[in-house]
């Protein structure tokens, strides 16, 4: 995601400079994440930009989960130029921008924690076989009332469903809004609209490189976050909020480049071997990778047979609860689109591990059987085991099992990144399996 062009080009130092003189920027957000995904920042006087840009802007690592063991507590920021972008609201009057940041060891070596690091290493790994790939993601989340203490609520005065329009739902409004925000910050927004679920959207953002992809559905997260509270709401990327209404997703799609020769011998709707062999390698790779594209106890709670989410290991050209959708070709070049992520993601991890799986299956000539026809809710143990068909993990444990057999998966995170997920996972995995929650008190309370 390049935010603000100039000359065709991302902005260099010289130029960042001259932007923030212009627009009167008096502050600078320097943006990463942690290893979960959540976002992270320290603020700089524009003042202080020449200090960034040199890497001397420092953080203490050691108080971030996962991040560092022992002494390595003191993190550089090396902020990315081509991220620039100043927000199209004011913070107690003043101007704002922010940089998105890779994290490095004090004496400058990339931090192999950093899950943008992470992300880069895995493209370049991918290049020999994935050279050109582009990517993006089509985000869904709700946008909740506030409740009289201010606390979140599942509530919605929306009563919309798939693609309804009404000028009087706040929701609509704000939606438009989070997408004009965007669209000022440089991200290329392809749609937007709403979804199944009373008070549920979706933004779909132009297809771009991986680590773009994945800058931008941070970005998406904290801009939607920001204008919802501007107008007395809450947007919320929780997969599943309430089991009454559906769970939010966010598919991830590539574009593998069609050869030339393929090209003048394929029609349009016949995929290329490779990328046949990409969407086995998605397949293969799926048990493992689910842990990692939905890292939450209540992302399980989404995939379930209802409401389009994926459960099995197939693909398919039209079926909408299918794992992996390849619809017809676009542009010379073939879609495929991995539909059981969902928004609590971590994004670079999460396009790390998938980017590992579309290459390893490249270059295992791992064949994915043939696609599936009709609704994948319908296919019996039977029919399963002669195709071979697995079920994804039905909880976080279930998925870090996966992930723990997967050498593939795992080598794309690293084992620094690898095993802090992994504690911090199996921790909060066993406080949910410690708690009593609200359904055992009804089913149970009375009766024994």
């Amino acid at each position: 995601m390049h935010s603000i062009l100039t000359n065709g080009k991302p902005p260099n130092k010289r130029e960042i400079l001259r932007l923030v003189k212009e627009r009167d920027v008096r502050y600078i957000r320097m943006a990463f994440v942690d290893i979960l995904g959540i976002s992270k920042n320290v603020m700089i006087p524009a003042t202080e930009l020449e200090r960034a840009f040199a890497g001397k802007v420092t953080f203490d690592g050691g108080s971030i989960d996962g991040f560092v063991r022992g002494e390595e507590a003191d993190m550089m920021l090396l902020p990315d130029l081509s991220t620039f972008a100043v927000y199209p609201w004011t913070a107690g009057g003043h101007q704002e921008a922010r940089l998105i940041c890779d994290i490095a060891t004090p004496d400058g070596e990339p931090f192999e924690g950093c899950p943008r690091t992470t992300l880069q290493r895995a493209i370049d790994d991918a290049s020999d076989v994935l050279s050109g790939v582009t990517s993006g993601f089509e985000v869904e989340f709700y946008l909740f009332e506030l409740g009289p203490d201010g606390a979140p609520t599942t509530s919605s005065a929306d009563c919309g469903s798939y693609f309804d329009i009404n000028e009087s739902d706040r929701g609509e409004n704000v939606r438009m809004e989070i997408v004009s925000a965007l669209e000022a910050m440089g991200l290329a927004v392809a749609s937007a609209h709403h979804e199944h679920g009373a008070g549920q959207h979706e933004i779909d953002i132009k297809e771009t490189g991986p680590l773009g992809a994945a800058d931008a559905l941070v970005t998406i997260r904290t801009v939607a976050k920001h204008v919802a509270a501007r107008h007395g709401l809450h947007a919320t990327f929780m997969p599943k909020p309430s089991e009454a209404l559906a769970g939010s997703g966010a598919h991830v799609y590539f574009t593998l480049p069609k050869g030339a020769a393929e090209s003048a011998s394929q029609s349009d709707d016949e995929l290329a071997e490779d990328t046949l062999f990409a969407i086995g390698g998605l397949l293969e790779h799926a048990p493992a990778f689910t842990a990692i594209c939905n890292p939450t106890v209540n992302s399980y709670k989404r995939l379930v047979a209802a409401w389009d989410a994926p459960i099995y290991t197939v693909w398919s050209r039209r079926s909408a609860n299918s794992l992996v959708r390849v619809p017809s070709s676009e542009n010379g070049g073939s879609r495929i689109e991995m539909r059981s992520a969902d928004g609590a993601c971590n994004p670079y991890l999460a396009m790390a591990v998938l980017l590992a799986s579309l290459a390893h299956g490249v270059r295992t000539h791992a064949l994915p059987g043939d696609p599936l026809t009709g609704s994948t809710y319908d296919l019996n143990e039977r029919e399963r085991e002669r195709r071979r068909i697995r079920t994804l993990p039905k909880s976080l444990r279930q998925a870090l099992v996966e992930l723990e057999k997967d050498l593939v998966v795992r080598g794309a995170l690293g084992d620094h990144i690898y095993h802090a997920f992994r504690d911090a996972k199996f921790a909060e995995y066993e406080s949910y399996r410690r708690a009593v929650h609200p359904w055992e008190r009804t089913a149970y309370l009375r009766i024994y």
